[in-house]
């Protein structure tokens, strides 16, 4: 599948982040026109809780290997 359109816009990454940013506080669904070999199909994402960036956190019950993998030999 190719991501084709979002929100009536031709698809690139800024048309994304605008859309996610849009629908947060929004009731319209973000609505993403793929395009699947010959076929084409609209989908409503019904996602309101804007952009997201996951970010690693350390588990201090475990031991820390990073730090003994990265040690200057």
């Amino acid at each position: 599948m190719k991501i084709i359109a979002v929100n009536g816009r031709r698809f690139s990454a800024d048309a994304l982040h605008d859309a996610i940013k849009a629908a947060k506080g929004a009731t319209d669904p973000i609505e993403l026109l793929v395009e699947n070999t010959d076929y084409f199909k609209t989908y409503k994402l019904n996602y309101h809780e804007g952009e997201k960036y996951p970010r690693l956190v350390r588990d201090e019950s475990k031991p820390d290997l990073l730090t003994d993998i990265l040690k200057a030999r």
